[in-house]
């Protein structure tokens, strides 16, 4: 009975829904950067990935500060928007990076693939630090007695 306990809290937990609607980004960031950079071959797999990025970027944005940090912040809604950017432009330049080297390396379009697919997990946990004590920083009230 703890283990289905924990495993309900864990599922509801702030983690799981950033992890998920962060998922809804990549998923429309992945489908743009497909588009541009392999089946049209209209830039750069490196160009590509920024310019999908951006998309994801909105996305995960919107899912997350209506579903997920509603209400956990003060701070206007443009702010929070610029906070967003610079978190995850630490996550783009690990994306960005992986993707150049891959490219540079090979011309195999599964490894730029993968190199892609690394450089959203290891961005994932950058942006998920970033969100929670950044972005999306709890404002703590004082108690008056």
């Amino acid at each position: 009975m703890k283990l289905l306990n924990l495993l309900k809290t864990f599922l509801r937990s702030r983690f799981v829904r950033v992890a998920f609607l962060g998922g809804i980004g990549v998923i429309v960031q992945t489908s743009i950067f497909e588009i541009l950079g392999f089946w049209l071959k209209i830039m750069e797999p490196s160009t590509a990935v920024l310019v999908s990025a951006e998309f994801g970027i909105l996305t995960s944005f919107s899912l997350n500060n209506r579903f997920t940090f509603n209400g956990h912040t003060a701070k206007p809604l443009w702010m929070r928007l610029l906070r967003f950017h610079v978190v995850v432009s630490g996550s783009l330049a690990i994306q960005w990076i992986s993707i150049f080297i891959a490219e540079h390396i090979t011309t195999s379009v599964l490894a730029i693939q993968c190199a892609y697919i690394m450089g959203v997990l290891i961005g994932f946990i950058f942006n998920y630090i970033g969100y929670s004590l950044w972005v999306w920083q709890h404002q703590e009230h004082p108690v008056n007695p």
